[in-house]
Formats: C-alpha cells, structure tokens, sequence
C-alpha cells in the first residue's frame, strides 16, 4: 500500500454513490452545505459551499474548508441513483409488492441468509422485517374478518378483512417504509447478479472522469465513497477504474481512496450469484493503486460491524481493508442518539451527516478536511489529536511543520 503522504490535502476530488434513497441531487446539496457549516463549528474552519449543477447522471459542486493554516477544495460529485430508483415508485402498487416479494425471497431463499445471521444476526433480523409486517398484516385482515363474520356475515366480512390488510400495508409503507424496502430487495436481486445497462454507463462515466483526473494529476486526492448499498455500486467503479490504471502509481501525484460506510457489500456479496461484486473485491484487494477504509457502527441494524467483508466473501485479500468502528454516541450528544433510538433509516444515515462532536469519525473530514483519507482511517483516533481548538494543525498532524524547537 501507499505511505502516508506527510503532507496535507489542498485539493480533492470526491465521487459518492448513496444507497437506496430517493434523494435528489438538490436535496442532498441542501443537506451537504447544512452539514458542512456544522462540521466548521465542530473543529474551528471556516466552510463554503458553491452552486450545484445538476446533469442527467450526475450532480456536482465545489466545498472548500479552510483552517488558520491549511485550505482545501473539494470537487464533489454523485453519481444519481435517485431517478432510477423514482422509476420503481412509478411502478403499480401491486406489482411494486410482487417484485419487492420476489427480490426478498431470492435472498431468503439463498444461503445468504445464513451468512447474515453469522455476520450480522442483526442484519438478519432487519432482512426479515418485511416478511414480518406483511404477515402482521395478513393475520390483522384475518381476524378482523373472523370476528366481524357472525354479525356482518361472511362478504361483509371478507370485504373488512381485506380492508384491514389494505390499511395495515399503507401504515407500515408510511411509518416502516415497507415499498422501499421491498423495491430495495427488488433492486439488490437484480444487482447481485449483474449491473444494468444505465446503471453501467453511469459507473463507466463516473470512471473516465477519476481516470482523467488521475492521469493529469489535478488532485491531491481522488476520494470514492459508498453509503449502504451504494458501496456496492462504488467496488464496481473501483474495478473499472483500476482496470484502465497501470499497477503502479508510477508519476501520478494523486492518491485514490475507496471508503465504504454503513456498508451492505455482504448484503450481495453473500448470495451466491454475486460473483460480479466478488470479482470487483478481488481486484480492489489485490491493488496497491489505493487503500480501502470500511466504517460500520454497532448502533447500525443496516451493516455489518466486525466483519472485513472481503474475507467474508470468502476472498484472501492481498491488501486487507482497513476496518473501523464509528461510534455514534462519541459523534452526537446522548439526547440526540437517544432521540433515534427507533429510527433506524436515519441512525443509518448519520454516516454521511456532519458530527457534531470532534471524533475518530466524521464524514466531512474524510470530504472537506486537509487529512489523507489513509491517515485518518490508520488513526485509531481519527483526527482529534490534529487539529487544535482553533482549528490549527498541531505537531502531530500530517503534514505539519517540524516540531517546535526541532
């Protein structure tokens, strides 16, 4: 693997793939520039976030950070998943119900299952969690009908049953997301087996931009980054782009980083098509042209935590994936993570949201911050030795002058 650099990041490029969200390019700029002002409050810097622009498989804008003695840019770029996952929205209710059914069966069904309850036997229970509430509503239609079939008689009956399955699936689609998850399965059966042909294209247009900026040196650093199941659909750039790269970094100044966090790369990388995403491990594993730093929580039912998902694929890596803990309670105030304690869709999500306490782990050091993503992540304590109450680097940060009196 690279060494550390021993010098600071003035300028980044970041590509990141979120998972299965409708979330709009303009919604998420909202989101990154509120976060971005928090994390300036957390450790001292002062932040900008310019316009975004919005292209049919993209959205992008520029962010800058900057300390007392340190400045750095930021190109950051999604690649848009949002409008392919609205197609599935679009879809008829009965038919989104049927192929989300499908998807989730083709892992119950597969001994991915049982890798989930070895991995992550929270995880498990999650996967199950759709079945549950259909069932939950099945049975609720049933006994309403029972009960109401002696007064009402047995049409009357049938027709209030199934009236009360029909509202119990609309309260767990509103409250529990129950279609999302199910065209979430639906969309993960799918790309266990294969990348479809837009989705491909995106990767692939994503890949000749990095590759360029690798090639010209323009960035200190090339940062990619998958949320959830988007650190699926990041491995398949990541291969694509160590594919057209020479195997080694040869005059090229730039660093390329791939940081996966709240990861569900065992989500298909456990089912037993997945050989795609195996193949694209494998790749990045044995690739000294970048490192790979996986953060999962405990306090996360959507990842894996413990676990190097390589090694778990059943892959020997030759370059083992740095793995990390983000604690929760050390990046947000107890009252805060107590406030999510069942919201388990935005405890999820709080991987790519700013930190409002200086911990080992913070998104927008990774994005914004004058740090190389493999010194941070080689850091068991992050950055908050590094940066002083003024947002300064210290004497023991990266890239910071000699020590005083040296």
């Amino acid at each position: 693997m690279t060494a550390p650099s021993g010098r600071v990041v003035r300028s980044r490029l970041v590509v990141h793939i979120h998972g299965y969200q409708l979330t709009a390019p303009e919604r998420f700029h909202r989101r990154f520039g509120r976060d971005l002002a928090t994390f300036g409050q957390t450790w001292s810097a002062r932040t900008e976030t310019g316009a975004i622009e919005v292209l049919p498989r993209q959205g992008r804008w520029p962010a800058e950070a900057a300390g007392p003695d340190w400045q750095t840019q930021t190109d950051y770029r999604i690649i848009r998943v949002d409008d392919l996952i609205e197609q599935g929205h679009r879809r008829p209710p009965m038919r989104r119900v049927a192929l989300g059914i499908r998807g989730l069966f083709d892992f119950l069904l597969d001994p991915a299952i049982l890798g989930y309850f070895r991995y992550g036997w929270r995880y498990a229970i999650f996967t199950l969690a759709p079945l549950a509430m259909m069932l939950a509503a099945v049975m609720a239609g049933i006994l309403v009908g029972r009960w109401l079939s002696a007064p009402l008689g047995s049409l009357l009956a049938t027709l209030a049953g199934i009236a009360v399955f029909a509202a119990a699936i609309a309260v767990f689609s509103k409250k529990l997301f129950l279609f999302i998850l199910l065209e979430d399965w639906a969309f993960a059966s799918v790309l266990a087996r294969r990348l479809e042909p837009e989705l491909a294209g995106r990767l692939d247009e994503g890949r000749r931009e990095v590759h360029a900026a690798v090639e010209a040196g323009t960035y200190d650093e090339v940062l990619l980054i998958g949320h959830s199941l988007g650190a699926v659909m990041i491995l398949h750039l990541a291969e694509m782009l160590l594919a057209g790269l020479p195997p080694a970094a040869g005059s090229s100044r730039t660093r390329i980083a791939l940081l996966t966090i709240g990861s569900s790369v065992l989500k298909i990388g456990l089912h037993s098509a997945a050989e795609p995403l195996r193949r694209a491990t494998a790749a990045v594993t044995a690739s000294s042209r970048l490192i790979w730093a996986d953060y999962w929580s405990q306090h996360d039912v959507m990842n894996f935590p413990y676990v190097d998902p390589a090694v778990a694929m059943g892959l020997t890596p030759v370059h083992p994936t740095i793995s990390r803990k983000a604690t929760f309670r050390h990046m947000i105030s107890p009252e805060a993570l107590r406030a999510l304690r069942f919201d388990f869709f935005r405890k999820h999500n709080l991987f790519f949201h700013a930190a409002t306490r200086r911990s080992e782990y913070d998104y927008f050091l990774f994005v914004c911050g004058p740090f190389f993503c493999e010194d941070l992540a080689r850091s068991p304590d992050g950055a908050i030795a590094w940066l002083d109450a003024s947002g300064a680097l210290t004497d023991s940060a990266p890239g910071a002058r000699s020590p005083r009196g040296a």
